[in-house]
């Protein structure tokens, strides 16, 4: 179930259309109070959330569902007007998947959301089997990742700023001029470098260790 959340009733009509064509299972609320009373009975596999919402803003859910063990997580998509990367970073930091400005591509929404399902399932594997692994190239102190000795080259620098300030695949290929597979390769590079598995997870630390640059 995709779980919407936006105060905007014809925008949360007409996304509930067009991902129920995708054949989703689609609850709409309008703002963040009515989302918390859904949580408290039912999960759902991905949250879109837009950040302008009356009362709690879409910031304080997220950092109250990232707060939340039993909620932390659900993967989060930001659909927002609001486009300055300062917001998009800002989002990243609290731990939202992936930021789309609107208006958006449909398509693109869809592909991210198959995306993150996927990654869901793999991570809650992951936690299950976690004292499997050994955390390697970070060392973990009060939460806090400490990266050593990481040397990037020039475009995996380039790929993780796009990455932070929200840039998807597509836009960071034009941005850079490469192929599409070959931002995948930076972006899974810098996921080994990094010791990650999620966007989230890269930017989070990437901030943490001042490794994003101008």
């Amino acid at each position: 179930m995709i779980l919407i959340i936006d105060d905007d009733e014809n925008f949360r009509s007409s996304l509930k259309k067009y991902l129920e064509e995708e054949e989703f299972s689609i609850l709409t609320v309008e703002n963040a109070l009515q989302a918390f009373n859904i949580l408290h009975n039912q999960l759902p596999d991905i949250i879109i959330l837009d950040l302008m919402l009356p009362e709690i803003t879409g910031y304080q859910f997220l950092k109250s569902l990232r707060e939340t063990v039993k909620w932390h997580y659900i993967p989060v998509i930001v659909l927002s007007a609001k486009d300055l990367a300062k917001d998009r970073i800002q989002a990243y930091s609290l731990g939202c998947n992936a930021y789309l400005s609107k208006p958006f591509n449909i398509d693109e929404l869809i592909s991210i959301i198959y995306n993150l399902l996927r990654h869901s399932t793999n991570y809650l594997y992951r936690l299950k089997f976690s004292q499997l692994f050994q955390k390697q190239s970070f060392e973990i102190n009060n939460n806090y990742h400490v990266l050593t000795n990481l040397e990037l080259t020039p475009k995996e620098q380039r790929t993780l700023n796009l990455v932070t300030v929200g840039y998807m695949n597509k836009e960071i290929a034009k941005i850079l001029n490469v192929s599409n597979r070959h931002v995948e390769r930076y972006i899974s590079k810098l996921f080994q470098q990094f010791g990650v598995n999620t966007r989230t997870e890269l930017v989070k630390i990437a901030l943490q260790n001042s490794y994003i640059t101008n």
